[in-house]
C-alpha cells in the first residue's frame, strides 16, 4: 500500500489517510502518536524488566476518588499488571510539573479548579499514553467550536445562529493543527455581526433571522445558565436552565423575554423532543457505547432522583447511525472516555453538546467494559512502546511524590429510629422502691425490669397515690415499648432534707426513653461505606490498611455501625472481639457540657420569642421567611395535618395501607408517635414554642419518608381536597429550615460558647486525633485511625475546627445538615525529598500562627508533611420526599468535600494548640474529670462488670432482635462527689 494512503494512528485512534503531503511526518513532529521517547526518558534495559505498568490519575480529588473511578481502577489493578498513582490536589495545584510522578498511562480531565495547562505541559514533558488527549479538552470549553466540529464530521446539530462579541474562539496553534490534520478547520478571528430585535418573537444576527421558541446558550462550555424563550402565541416568557440544585434543573420565568446582550451567545432552534426525554451517551473508545435517557429539564425543571441521590435514568439502545456518531465524536475530539448529549426528534437524532470525560454511575456492566477495554489498550501500547524496558528515575517515583501517610476519621452512627421520651414526676412509695433503697439515679433497660416500673404505676393507681391520667399514660407506654430495643427508664431522685440532715421528702423524675435504634437501612449504609472507603484507601495507599485501629462509643447503634463497617472495611467475615476498642470517656456523651448546653437552649428559646425579633436578625439566614411567621405556619399546618390524620384513621383501613412495616413499627405506633408530636406543637401558640422539639418533628418526617413512605403518602392526604402531598411537603421544608437553624446553635450561639461546649464534649477526642497524627509522622509506617460516635461529637468537633482559626474553604453557614454517617476526616500526606519549593503556598502563602511557646515555625526537613481536613455530611438528601425509594430504605453517603486546603502538619496543629492553650479554657480538663466522677460513667457492683455488661449486648446488628443489658445499672450520685480526682 502507498505510504501516503495508509491510515494514520493518533494516540491509539485510526484516521483515514488525507490528501496532505507527508502527514505522518507532521504527526510525528507533533508527537501525537506518543511512540518516541516514552515518558520523556531514554529506554534502558533493566536487569529485571518491570512487571507492572503505572496508571497516573491526574484529576481533582473529588473526581479521581469518586465511586466510578474507584470501580474502574479497582478492576484494572485486580485483573492486570498495573499500579495506580493518584496525583492528588496537593501535587497538582502546588507542585511544578517537573516534580509530578512519572507514569505510563495518563488519565487526566478538566473539572472546576483543575489547571489544565499544567497537565498539557506534563504531557509535552513526559509523553505518557493519554486516555483522553488533554490539549484537545480546551476545545470543549467553547460551544461554537464543538458544534462546528460536529458539523464537519457530519454529525447533525440543531439549526443555529451565533452572536460573536468576543472576536471568536481562542484556540492554541497546536490544537488548531491537530484538528486540521483530522480534516477539521475552524475560523478563529471573526467579525462582530449586527444584532437586531425585529419584534417580540424574532431576532436578526447579520443577515439571518431566528424566531422563538429558541434556546440561548453562552459560548462558554462551563457556563450552564441557558435560557429558553417561548413564542408569544404560546404564552411567552422563558425558562432558565442551570446546573442541578437539589431537585431542580430549571424554572419558568414569565418575565424572561429579551435575549441577553452582555456576551457571545448561540441561538438554537428549540426542539420538541420525543417522549420529553434527553439521551446521555457514553463512549469507551470508538467501539463501545452506552446510552441512558432522562427526563428533559425543560419539562418542569424537577429532577427525579434515587436513594443514591443520582438522577433516575433508563438504559436505551442506540441506532446504527447514533453509534456511528459516537465513534466519530470520540475520535475527532481525542476523548476515549467521553460523554455527549443527544436529542431525538421525529425519528432523527441531533447532538447538542460534547462533555468530555464522563462516567456512567452505578452500572457494573459499564465498569467491566471500561476496565477491560482500557486494559487491552494499555497492554497493546505497552508492547508497542516496550514500556517494560523503561526505568523511571527514583525522584519521579510514587514513593517520592505526595502519598497518603495517615487517614484519621470520625463518624456519626448510621440510620436509627426516631428517639422519643416522656417525663413524669412522682413521689409515692411504689416508685421510691425502684431505687432499691439507694439514693442514686438508676437506669432500667431489660424488659423484665421495666415491668417493675409498670407494676409500680398500676399499684399507685389502685391506691390513688398519683395523678391517674399520668399513671395510665406511663403504664400504656411501658406495656407497648418494654420489648422494643432501646427502651429504658431513668429514675432520678431529688431528696429534700431538714435542718438535721434527715430526709424529709423524695421526689422522683421518671423519664421513659425509646427509639434511637439501629435500622435495617443502617446495615446497608455501614457496609457500603466500609467497602467504598476500603477501595479508596487501597488506591491512595494500600499500606494505610496495615495498621488500623477502630474506636467506638458504648452505645448500641454506634457499636453496630462500627462492627458492620469494619467487616467490609477490613474484608473480614467476623470482627474479632477485641478489635473494636470501646472508649466511653472519649466518644460517649459527657455531662461536662450539660449545664452550658441547657443554658444555650434557654437562650435559643428566648431568641425565638416575638419580642427578640431584632436580636434574631443577626443569626437568621438572609433570604428566608421571618422565623416567627415560620413557627406560626408550622403550628397551623400541624393542626390541619392532625385533623387529616385522625379522619383518615377513622375512614380508612389503616392496616392495609402499607403491606409491611420495619423497625418494630405498626399503624398504631405511628399514630401514637405523631399524636405526641402534634400535641407538642399544635396545642400551643408561638410563645410556647420549644425549639428543642424541632429535631423530634424533623426526625419523624425523615424517618417516615424513608421507612413508611406509602403510609405517609396516604394518611396525611386530605381526600376532600386536591392538595395531595403538598401540605406534608410544605411542613417538611419548613421543619428542615428550622432544624438547620436550631441544631447547630444548640451547641453554642456565641463563638465563645461553641468553643467551650466543643472542648467540654470533644477535647479527649481531638487530643487523641492530634496524638495519632504526630505519632504517624514519627513512625515509618502508614496507618488508619477511625472513631465512631454520635451527633454531639461531630457537631462539637466541627466547631473546634472552625474556631481554631485554621483557613477553611467553606463558611460555617455553608455546612449542610450533619446526617447519619457524617464524617470528619484528617488526611496526612508525606513526601520524601527536599524542603518545600520556594514560592509554593506552603512556604509563603499559608498563614502560619506562631507556636504557643513563641518559637519560630520548624524548618523544612528531608520528609515533608501536609494535612488536609475534609468532611461528608453523611447519608442525607434535602428533598427526601421526592426520592424514589427501594426496599432498603437507605440513602447513600454523600462524597467527602475538602474543608481546608493542604497545610504543613505542624502549622495546622498549631492552630488547635494555640486555641486549646487559651487560659480561659484551662478548667476544661478538670470539669470533664468531675463529670465522670459525678455519674457520667456507668458504675456496677464489681470492677470489670461494666465491660462484661457491654459485651453482653453483642447481638446488635439489625433491628429485629430486642437486646438489653442485664440487671439495673446505677450511676454515681452525691455519695461520690467528695472522692479525690483521678
Amino acid at each position: 500500500m502507498d505510504k501516503e494512503k495508509q491510515p494514520i494512528v493518533v494516540n491509539g485512534f485510526t484516521f483515514p489517510a488525507k490528501p496532505l503531503a507527508n502527514i505522518a511526518t507532521r504527526l510525528e513532529s507533533l508527537n501525537l502518536n506518543g511512540n518516541a521517547s516514552p515518558n520523556g526518558l531514554s529506554p534502558s534495559t533493566p536487569t529485571h524488566p518491570r512487571k507492572k505498568y503505572i496508571i497516573g490519575v491526574c484529576a481533582m480529588d473529588d473526581k479521581a476518588r469518586s465511586k466510578p473511578m474507584r470501580n474502574i481502577l479497582d478492576r484494572l489493578l485486580n485483573n492486570g499488571p498495573f499500579e495506580a498513582i493518584i496525583f492528588g490536589d496537593k501535587c497538582i495545584l502546588d507542585e511544578d510539573v517537573k516534580a509530578w510522578p512519572a507514569c505510563d498511562f495518563f488519565i487526566s480531565f478538566f473539572s472546576k479548579g483543575f489547571p489544565l495547562h499544567k497537565a498539557i505541559e506534563y504531557v509535552k514533558l513526559r509523553t505518557p499514553f493519554c486516555v483522553n488527549e488533554v490539549d484537545l479538552q480546551t476545545v470543549l470549553w467553547d460551544r461554537r467550536l464543538v458544534l462546528e466540529i460536529l458539523e464537519q464530521i457530519n454529525v447533525p446539530t440543531p439549526k443555529r445562529l451565533t452572536m460573536d462579541r468576543d472576536g471568536g474562539p481562542d484556540l492554541d496553534a497546536r490544537v488548531h493543527q491537530k484538528l486540521k490534520l483530522r480534516g477539521v478547520t475552524v475560523l478563529r478571528d471573526r467579525p462582530v455581526p449586527e444584532f437586531k430585535i425585529i419584534d417580540q418573537d424574532t431576532i436578526q444576527i447579520g443577515d439571518q433571522i431566528i424566531t422563538k421558541p429558541f434556546v440561548e446558550k453562552p459560548v462558554s462550555g462551563e457556563d450552564h445558565n441557558i435560557h429558553i424563550y417561548y413564542h408569544s402565541s404560546a404564552g411567552g416568557g422563558g425558562r432558565r436552565l442551570f446546573r442541578k440544585v437539589a431537585n431542580k434543573s430549571s424554572e419558568y420565568d414569565s418575565e424572561l423575554t429579551l435575549p441577553r446582550t452582555d456576551g457571545s451567545y448561540i441561538y438554537e432552534e428549540f426542539m420538541d423532543v420525543d417522549n420529553a426525554e434527553d439521551v446521555k451517551v457514553y463512549t469507551i473508545g470508538d467501539t463501545f457505547v452506552h446510552a441512558e435517557t432522562r427526563k428533559s429539564p425543560v419539562v418542569d425543571g424537577l429532577v427525579r432522583r434515587n436513594t443514591d441521590g443520582k438522577e433516575i435514568r433508563y438504559v436505551t439502545q442506540l441506532t446504527p447511525e447514533e453509534k456511528k456518531m459516537a465513534a466519530g465524536i470520540c475520535k475527532v475530539f481525542g476523548q476515549r472516555v467521553c460523554g455527549f448529549d443527544l436529542l431525538r426528534v421525529g425519528g432523527k437524532s441531533y447532538v447538542i453538546d460534547v462533555n468530555g470525560w464522563s462516567f456512567v454511575k452505578g452500572n457494573n456492566y459499564y465498569y467491566n467494559n471500561c476496565a477491560s477495554i482500557l486494559q487491552d489498550v494499555f497492554l497493546r501500547n505497552a508492547h508497542q512502546r516496550k514500556l517494560s524496558e523503561v526505568v523511571f528515575p527514583k525522584e519521579l517515583s510514587a514513593e517520592n511524590s505526595w502519598r497518603l501517610k495517615a487517614f484519621v476519621s470520625v463518624f456519626r452512627h448510621a440510620d436509627r429510629t426516631p428517639k422519643q421520651k416522656m417525663k413524669f414526676s412522682f413521689s409515692s412509695a411504689p416508685f421510691r422502691e425502684l431505687l432499691n433503697g439507694g439514693g442514686e439515679e438508676v437506669i432500667i433497660r431489660q424488659a423484665r425490669d421495666l415491668k417493675l416500673v409498670s407494676a409500680a404505676a398500676e399499684q399507685a393507681m389502685e391506691e390513688g397515690l398519683e395523678d391517674t391520667n399520668k399513671l395510665m399514660l406511663l403504664k400504656n407506654i411501658l406495656d407497648k415499648k418494654s420489648n422494643l430495643p432501646g427502651t429504658k427508664v431513668q429514675v432520678k431522685p431529688s431528696i429534700t432534707k431538714d435542718e438535721d440532715g434527715k430526709t424529709q421528702k423524695v421526689k422522683l423524675k421518671i423519664i421513659v426513653k425509646w427509639g434511637g435504634e439501629f435500622t435495617h437501612a443502617a446495615k446497608y449504609q455501614s457496609r457500603d461505606l466500609g467497602y467504598n472507603l476500603r477501595k479508596d484507601l487501597m488506591i491512595m495507599n494500600k499500606n494505610v490498611l496495615d495498621d488500623v485501629k477502630i474506636y467506638t462509643s458504648s452505645e448500641r447503634r454506634v457499636r453496630a455501625t462500627a462492627e458492620l463497617f469494619t467487616q467490609r472495611f477490613l474484608d473480614i467475615r467476623e470482627v474479632p472481639k477485641d478489635m473494636l476498642l470501646i472508649r466511653k470517656e472519649m466518644l460517649d456523651d459527657s455531662n461536662a457540657a450539660k449545664e452550658k448546653t441547657d443554658l444555650v437552649k434557654k437562650q435559643l428559646y428566648d431568641l425565638l420569642q416575638p419580642e427578640n425579633a431584632q436580636s434574631m436578625e443577626q443569626y437568621w439566614p438572609k433570604g428566608l421567611a421571618d422565623p416567627g411567621e415560620l413557627v406560626q405556619d408550622i403550628i397551623v399546618e400541624m393542626r390541619s395535618l392532625r385533623e387529616t390524620m385522625r379522619k383518615n384513621f377513622q375512614q380508612l383501613d389503616a392496616v392495609t395501607i402499607q403491606k409491611s412495616w420495619c423497625c418494630y413499627e405498626s399503624p398504631s405506633l405511628f399514630y401514637e408517635r405523631w399524636e405526641k408530636i402534634f400535641g407538642e406543637f399544635a396545642d400551643g401558640d408561638r410563645t410556647e414554642f420549644d425549639p428543642s422539639k424541632v429535631s423530634e418533628l424533623y426526625d419523624s418526617l425523615k424517618y417516615d419518608a424513608l421507612h413508611n413512605r406509602p403510609f405517609l403518602e396516604s394518611i396525611f392526604v386530605d381526600r376532600d381536597s386536591d392538595t395531595g402531598m403538598a401540605p406534608i411537603k410544605d411542613l417538611y421544608s419548613k421543619a428542615k429550615i428550622l432544624f438547620d437553624f436550631v441544631a447547630p446553635l444548640e451547641y453554642g450561639i456565641s463563638a465563645a460558647d461553641r468553643l467551650e461546649i466543643g472542648l467540654l464534649t470533644s477535647l479527649p477526642l481531638i487530643k487523641q486525633i492530634v496524638e495519632d497524627l504526630e505519632a504517624c509522622k514519627k513512625s515509618p509506617n502508614p496507618c488508619t485511625r477511625l472513631y465512631f460516635t454520635k451527633e454531639s461529637h461531630v457537631h462539637t468537633l466541627l466547631n473546634i475546627v472552625y474556631l481554631s482559626g485554621i483557613p477553611v474553604r467553606l463558611a460555617k453557614n455553608e455546612i449542610p445538615e450533619l446526617d447519619y454517617l457524617t464524617q470528619i476526616t484528617f488526611e496526612l500526606y508525606e513526601r520524601n525529598g527536599p524542603g518545600t519549593p520556594a514560592g509554593s503556598p506552603i512556604s509563603s502563602s499559608s498563614p502560619i500562627p506562631p507556636s504557643p511557646s513563641g518559637g519560630a515555625p520548624s524548618s523544612p526537613q528531608s520528609r515533608e508533611y501536609s494535612l488536609r481536613i475534609g468532611f461528608s455530611p453523611g447519608a442525607g438528601n434535602p428533598n427526601i420526599l421526592d426520592l424514589q425509594m427501594d426496599s432498603k430504605h437507605c440513602l447513600s453517603v454523600m462524597p467527602r468535600r475538602n474543608l481546608t486546603d493542604h497545610l504543613p502538619l505542624d502549622a495546622a496543629l498549631r492552630y488547635y494548640k494555640t486555641q486549646v492553650g487559651d487560659p480561659r479554657y484551662k478548667s476544661v480538663n478538670r470539669r470533664i474529670r468531675e463529670s465522670r466522677m459525678l455519674g457520667h460513667k456507668l458504675v456496677v457492683a464489681n470492677e470489670g462488670e461494666e465491660e462484661a455488661l457491654i459485651q453482653d449486648e453483642a447481638p446488635l446488628m439489625i433491628v429485629g432482635s430486642p437486646v438489653g443489658t442485664s440487671g439495673v445499672e446505677t450511676h454515681f450520685m452525691e455519695n461520690n462527689i467528695n472522692r479525690p480526682l483521678s
